[in-house]
């Protein structure tokens, strides 16, 4: 336990500003996202729709990352977060004055857009300051402030929308304005200084994006990740609707979804760090092999449970207690990937490249997070979740048997990098 201390406390301090702000922002988005998807169902006409409109986010986000990867390693990191947040602050108060499916799904593009400049911006610049065989661990401690907030805000959040629904944008917004406030005052530049020269030379070149499609290794990665970011995109923001068309007649309008979303957090919160840390020195593919599994048998579990409890009418307490159970499994499974996936990406990007490679990684969870909910929201209209949930099950062991490959293909990159250097 010291040694774990005495490393968090070694953490670059741009990392322990991201880390403050990262879980204030947990807070505040938990509040909102358990409540998003059936605060828009009293909105528009069916499920569908609210698929559509939480699909729109993650596809315009696939235009805005592409962007903000390359913007990143040409003007900095600092000035993209900072836009980014601000931007966000703005379009999440637009929620509160908008009416109808069309002008929502106008402001769902336009929050995507703006949201995906953030994280490749916010990843390279973890990268910039951890060294290799410690960015897990960074990207670990990351993920523990966020789900901080996680564990926090959904609890908070029941309580606050009892009150008032739209007290739960204002907070969202304020809190994103405030994060962005921690950048511009906190943060210092972390961009390479010799990233902009490299950069030059391939701009010249016009060889970026050529260099990151013709990476074998990154597109094998990014498309097992999409299944992987289908997964995530339903517990993350359909689930609750999966909880209301199966279970309504037992639990009413008291859905199970914050409590397991709490779950989730504080099981992050406690055991992020220590699993990031096992997995520093672990083979990659086969980690992640683990890790897709669990996830996958969780969200089999997920998906057929609730069909099972609503059919035979069981007690509630038994049902929620039965959900935390099978999502711990899920929880686990995540928390083995997540940190491991950013170290791969980092660990796999040219140094004036960072930017660009996150924006590239990126890629697999805004697609996922478009087709998830489109396919989400059709078979819950025909009240088929448990159905959703078995496909993505599967999909998701099957990523987990490709995550292994990329063991084979890191150690052949490895030693032509060394034969290149001996030559």
């Amino acid at each position: 336990m010291k040694n774990t201390w005495r490393e968090l406390r070694e953490m670059d301090r741009n990392v322990w500003i991201r880390f403050i702000g990262e879980t204030l922002n947990g807070i505040a988005m938990m509040m909102l996202m358990p409540f998003f998807a059936l605060y828009l169902k009293d909105k528009v006409d069916s499920l569908l729709q609210v698929g559509v409109i939480m699909a729109l986010s993650p596809i315009a986000a696939s235009f805005g990352s592409i962007i903000g990867g390359r913007i990143a390693d040409i003007y900095g990191r600092k000035p993209i977060m900072i836009f980014s947040m601000t931007s966000n602050a703005v379009l999440m108060l637009g929620f509160l004055f908008i009416e109808g499916f069309i002008p929502y799904a106008i402001l769902s593009v336009f929050l995507g857009l703006s949201n995906s400049l953030f994280h490749p911006a916010a990843s390279a610049m973890v990268a910039d300051v951890t060294i290799p065989e410690k960015r897990t661990e960074a990207y670990g401690l990351l993920r523990m402030g966020h789900n901080i907030g996680a564990a926090i805000g959904p609890i908070m959040g029941a309580s606050v929308v009892m009150f008032s629904k739209n007290l739960v944008f204002i907070i969202a917004s304020s809190t994103m304005l405030f994060y962005a406030l921690l950048v511009f005052i906190l943060i210092q530049e972390t961009m390479p200084k010799n990233a902009n020269k490299e950069e030059n030379k391939e701009k010249e070149s016009g060889a970026v994006w050529k260099i990151v499609m013709r990476d074998k290794t990154l597109m094998i990665y990014l498309l097992a990740g999409i299944i992987i970011s289908m997964g995530f995109s339903q517990t993350e923001g359909m689930l609750p609707l999966h909880f209301d068309n199966e279970m309504k007649g037992i639990f009413g309008t008291n859905n199970p979804y914050p409590y397991l979303m709490a779950l989730n957090g504080l099981l992050v919160v406690l055991f992020q760090f220590p699993i990031s840390k096992w997995a520093t020195d672990k083979p990659v593919g086969k980690t992640m092999l683990y890790g897709a599994c669990l996830f996958g048998i969780g969200l089999f579990f997920i998906g057929w449970l609730p069909k099972w409890f609503g059919e035979f009418n069981a007690n509630a307490t038994i049902i929620l207690i039965t959900l935390l159970f099978v999502y711990a499994i899920y929880t686990l499974g995540e928390m083995i990937m997540s940190p491991v996936q950013m170290t791969f990406v980092a660990n796999l990007a040219p140094e004036h490249l960072r930017g660009t490679y996150m924006g590239a990684a990126s890629l697999q969870w805004i697609t996922g997070g478009a087709l998830g909910p489109l396919l989400g929201g059709f078979l819950l209209d025909q009240l088929l979740g448990h159905l959703l949930f078995t496909i993505l099950a599967v999909g998701c062991v099957v990523a987990g048997i490709v995550y292994v490959s990329l063991d084979r293909l890191v150690e052949q990159r490895q030693k032509g990098t060394l034969t290149k250097q001996s030559s």
